[in-house]
């Protein structure tokens, strides 16, 4: 079992890194093999919209063609078994980041055919077990942009084109190291750093066992 996690944050040491990072040692324990990258660390951009993978000689090579520091990070993902992406949520969407990522995973991997059914048809031949990782610092009742179902848009297209998708959400993260220093009157600083000792050690502990999960040693119903 070979697994990809990929940290869509900025930030190489914040909260979406460190569930990321559980989820890897999680994967890891499972037995699994598993490549850590941090996507801010490459020069890539979103799709070009040079529709090369959308000619009929390449129907059915996945990759996408564009030559920057992305290209063999996706090689490598469409050798895995499973992906797992982490990002922020930033204005009520994922990182610019990660939505350039997956623009330029799923349109090389997807086509615009269709089956008998009516179903879209996939370049990927096998089932990729895929999840997203989502880590916002509004809580969950504060959640006026209704973003559990905006956000499930890219899952959706992850679940057609390589299989079903699964999502981890953390609220109520702690933003800041030192909230005094910053210009804040919207978030209690005292309460996010009871959040930080109560809840996010519960969302770490989901990460891991999300991460034992993919790596097929135990069940998605224990």
């Amino acid at each position: 079992m070979n697994i990809v996690v990929l940290n869509a944050s900025p930030r190489k040491m914040g909260n979406t890194s460190q569930l990321c990072k559980k989820v890897v040692d999680g994967a890891m324990d499972g037995g699994a093999d598993v490549e850590y990258i941090d996507l801010y660390s490459y020069d890539f951009k979103g799709c070009m919209s040079c529709f090369t993978c959308h000619l009929k000689k390449n129907l059915k090579n996945p990759l996408c063609y564009w030559r920057d520091d992305l290209k063999e990070i996706l090689k490598t993902c469409l050798e895995a078994d499973a992906i797992v992406l982490g990002t922020p949520i930033y204005y009520g969407s994922i990182s610019s980041s990660a939505q350039a990522f997956l623009e330029r995973l799923l349109f090389a991997a997807d086509t615009y055919l269709i089956d008998e059914d009516g179903n879209r048809v996939s370049k990927i031949k096998k089932e990729v077990k895929t999840a997203m990782i989502y880590t916002m610092n509004v809580p969950k009742e504060m959640d006026y942009f209704n973003g559990e179902d905006q956000l499930a848009i890219m899952r959706g297209y992850l679940t057609a084109i390589f299989g079903e998708c699964e999502a981890l959400y953390a609220y109520d993260t702690k933003q800041f190291k030192q909230y005094s220093a910053y210009v804040n009157n919207m978030f209690d600083a005292e309460h996010k750093i009871e959040s930080e000792k109560t809840q996010f050690p519960k969302d770490l502990k989901k990460a891991y066992e999300l991460g034992k999960r993919l790596s097929g040693e135990i069940s998605k119903t224990d």
